[in-house]
């Protein structure tokens, strides 16, 4: 995360999380970069298991948007904080990733084949 990164989440981003996927997609599909910053360092927040928040009913369309995030031109901490909220709390399978790997910036190559692994090793043993 560079300094540049917009970590400074309030209750818009709360809110709109609360407001379910499409209010969430709205903003990550959006143009606005600070927005989309404080948006997914929120989301860390919210999907850390530790602090044991509801995830059930946008965990898998979230998942599903994080990838999309990675193989569409962003701005690279952007993509960055949705890979790392895919190896953070999410086990794949990651098909949009494995559909379009071309299109992950060169950078984030080895973070999503590293997802690959992750998953493949989480199906081997039973996780």
């Amino acid at each position: 995360m560079s300094n540049s990164f917009d970590c400074h989440y309030g209750e818009t981003e709360i809110k709109t999380v609360e407001s379910g996927m499409d209010a969430v997609k709205k903003v990550l599909e959006g143009e606005d970069i600070a927005a989309k910053q404080r948006l997914l360092f929120y989301l860390d927040w919210f999907m850390d298991p530790y602090y044991k928040q509801d995830t059930s009913k946008i965990a898998e369309p979230l998942t599903e948007l994080l990838q999309t995030i990675i193989i569409t031109p962003n701005d690279e901490d952007v993509i960055g904080e949705a890979v790392h909220l895919l190896s953070a709390y999410t086990f794949g399978p990651y098909e949009i990733l494995k559909a379009e790997y071309k299109k992950v910036p060169e950078i984030f190559k080895p973070d999503v084949l590293y997802l690959f692994s992750e998953e493949h090793r989480n199906f081997v043993e039973g996780n």
